[in-house]
């Protein structure tokens, strides 16, 4: 292939800047590096990944190689699976798909049309994220661009049924790469709970839903997080560093404090995405903010210059393509972000619920 011919490939593949950048902000140093601990359990944590770009193609390749090496128990997707807009509205029955009475699964019988934009922009680059020759399975909740429908997005003269159409039919979707059994989901794996809601809501209701439903369901699901080690799973974060830090209005600010009183003060960790950085970082009220939705639209230019939240503290942030993991057992539990070419670049270790404080990464 010609240079110009493979320029056009990898422009057309979305590739506007073909390689990760290296900007790293620390304003801790870590610790020496954690003894190690028997992990029962391993999770690769990725948001903000629907999108086909060289970026994406790249991370996929190295989630895989890294669940090669280190096997995981299943992944986290923490919201924006299909760019820019979702699901296709325009495809034949699309927009009859409707929630069940619990406004949370979908009504029984709905079969949803095959949407091609789910294994284009989601599910191929997937393929090899495998255990025993077996897909991992992917967890995933809602990001903002899934249900989006402003904008190039706009779907009909209803934006709130659209969104809701939306929502519908991620919630509906099937596949070895995708699992989203509703809105909100409770998924309880050896000693761990994670406890998945609708953080659309954290800014404002839509579609019909109700915020007051997602703090009940945290209440509910909290209730064991005495026994179990319990991370909250969201698109949004309840703190960031990031572009979105004006998210955090008074009433962005206030719901989160809903959730995390929902939870009792259990909640080990938020484990997010939103912001297209690696970042953590410790809320006002000491919860651990990891943030991984670096994985297909990078923001090199990002300097990390803003928190969004009044007493909130950052850790770490880096603007390097990447993912996380996340190992629990015994009491214990440790994350670490791992680049595009699978080297861990920023490692945290905690006991019980936290804090997880930066420790020095070793292999």
């Amino acid at each position: 292939m010609s240079r110009r011919l493979a320029l056009a490939a990898l422009l057309a593949a979305g590739c506007t800047r073909c390689s990760s950048p290296h900007f790293v902000l620390q304003p801790v140093q870590p610790g020496p590096a954690a003894p190690p601990f028997a992990a029962t359990l391993r999770v690769i944590h990725f948001g903000d990944f629907g999108d086909d770009t060289w970026q994406h193609s790249t991370v996929g390749r190295a989630m895989a190689e890294w669940a090669r090496s280190s096997p995981v128990d299943f992944a986290l997707s923490v919201g924006d699976n299909v760019y820019e807009c979702g699901p296709d509205l325009d495809l034949p029955g699309a927009a009859s798909c409707s929630f069940a009475p619990d406004g949370n699964t979908v009504a029984a019988g709905y079969v949803p049309p095959t949407d091609p934009r789910f294994r284009k922009n989601f599910e191929a680059s997937l393929e090899s994220l495998l255990r025993d020759g077996k897909p991992v399975p992917i967890w995933l909740v809602l990001g903002n661009h899934d249900i989006n429908v402003w904008g190039s997005c706009k779907a009909g003269s209803d934006p709130v049924a659209a969104s809701r159409a939306r929502a519908c039919l991620e919630v509906a979707h099937r596949s070895p790469q995708w699992s989203m059994p509703g809105r909100h989901w409770v998924l309880d794996r050896g000693p761990a709970r994670f406890i998945a809601i609708d953080s659309n809501l954290l800014k404002a209701d839509y579609g019909g839903f109700s915020f007051d439903d997602e703090v009940a369901f945290v209440a509910r699901a909290s209730e064991p997080c005495g026994e179990k080690l319990c991370f909250l799973v969201t698109h949004h974060p309840a703190a960031s560093a990031g572009e979105h830090f004006e998210d955090a209005t008074p009433d962005y600010l206030a719901r989160v404090k809903r959730i995390e009183e929902a939870g009792g003060g259990k909640i080990a960790a938020w484990l997010a995405g939103h912001e297209h950085q690696l970042e953590h970082l410790r809320s006002a009220t000491g919860r651990d903010v990891l943030i991984s939705g670096n994985t297909s639209r990078g923001r090199p230019g990002d300097r990390f210059a803003h928190l969004s939240t009044p007493g909130s503290k950052l850790l770490f942030a880096t603007n390097t393509w990447g993912f996380g993991v996340l190992e629990v057992g015994d009491g214990r539990w440790a994350y670490r972000f791992v680049n595009d070419r699978g080297e861990p670049i920023y490692c945290c270790a905690a006991s019980g619920r936290g804090p997880c404080e930066p420790v020095r990464c070793s292999q």
